[in-house]
């Protein structure tokens, strides 16, 4: 009899360990997830500011061609076109 009861006494020590671990785990876990969450939302924040960058960079870009020096007018010429051609695209695309 008392070997049973040794052996439920470890067992229970063992249940006991094992759900304080879990709840350690579960609470990393839940801290994780926060973290990534977090982390997610940087990468969020972070793309959208390289698109706005880019955005503005392909601005200036145009707005340097355009300006039109001597060295860069079939580069400036060529821009042009490009536009004309996305203008074409939005008015047929609105047209339809």
């Amino acid at each position: 009899m008392k070997k049973i009861q040794d052996l439920l006494f470890d067992l229970e020590k063992k249940v006991e360990s094992s759900l304080t671990e879990l709840s350690k785990l579960k609470n990393e876990k839940n801290d994780l997830l926060d973290k990534n969450q977090i982390l997610v939302n940087e990468k969020n924040e972070l793309n959208e500011e390289f698109r706005l960058l880019d955005e503005r960079f392909k601005a200036l870009k145009i707005a340097n061609t355009i300006s039109g020096s001597e060295n860069n007018i079939n580069e400036t010429r060529s821009e042009i076109d490009s536009l004309i051609r996305e203008i074409d695209i939005c008015i047929s695309q609105l047209s339809d």
